[in-house]
């Protein structure tokens, strides 16, 4: 908000208040409001004007915030970040996922690699598997599971099955290995084997969501993977073939 639009709405808050007050109200009622609209904007002014804060040149933001680089490369205060983990559950609603047969030779979803992106758009590291439950149908040949780095195979060949009602939890590790916190505002993008590119007969589905207790998650304890993220097929131009992916936190819900 630029000075000229706080002072406005400044000018044209105040009156309203004094104005706004009921008959019953004594007069010092009225001007502690005056006052407290004072205190406000002079605080928002002095914030606009802080060489220090995030967006002005510094990375100053107020207390449970952080300075967060944007897609534009603007910089402004956001969500902190939070040592999590990544829930993969299979949600295939054909084939063997309903009724056992043979015409499905990899029984819900496979997944090729998990990724999360940071609020700038770069990556911010890959998925790789600490725990996984196979499902009540599952591959003989469950394939390879995701080991942390950038995907270079194929995933007709290499993606790793989870089963009917698989479920399978991620820590998001960078280059060089180490785990990283997640944030709202972060995109995950799950890549599978897909019906169209690998010719299987049936379409698979999948669900995601945050865990917030990875020592528990990684052992099989998902009582804090609560917090859905709402995947959606992503454009294959941009993305590629076969990816699904949803914003952590902001397009969620507790489970």
């Amino acid at each position: 908000m630029t000075r000229s639009v706080l002072l406005g709405c400044l000018a044209a808050t105040l009156p309203l208040i004094a104005c706004g007050s009921k008959p019953d109200q004594g007069s010092g009622d009225a001007e502690s409001e005056v006052q407290a609209a004072k205190q406000v904007a002079e605080a928002l002014l002095k914030s606009e004007s802080d060489p220090n804060a995030c967006g002005q040149g510094g990375t100053a933001c107020p207390e449970g915030l952080e300075c967060l680089t944007w897609p534009n490369g603007e910089q402004a205060c956001g969500p902190m970040a939070f040592e999590g983990m990544v829930l993969i559950t299979d949600a295939t609603l054909g084939g063997s996922c309903l009724v056992q047969n043979n015409i499905d030779k990899l029984p819900g979803v496979s997944i090729a690699s998990v990724q999360v992106t940071a609020t700038d758009g770069s990556v911010k590291g890959w998925g790789r598997l600490v725990w996984d439950q196979p499902g009540f149908a599952v591959a003989t040949q469950r394939g390879t599971p995701p080991d942390g780095t950038a995907f270079s195979g194929d995933a007709c060949a290499t993606s790793y099955n989870l089963g009917c009602d698989g479920k399978a939890v991620f820590e998001i590790v960078d280059e060089s290995g180490q785990a990283q916190k997640l944030r709202e505002g972060q995109t995950l993008i799950v890549y599978i084997r897909g019906a169209e590119t690998c010719g299987d007969e049936v379409e698979d589905g999948l669900e995601a969501a945050l865990c917030t207790d990875p020592g528990a998650a990684s052992g099989g304890a998902l009582d804090s993977c609560s917090w859905e993220v709402r995947l959606v097929e992503l454009d294959d131009k941009e993305y590629g073939p076969d990816r699904f992916g949803g914003t952590l936190g902001n397009s969620g819900q507790r489970r």
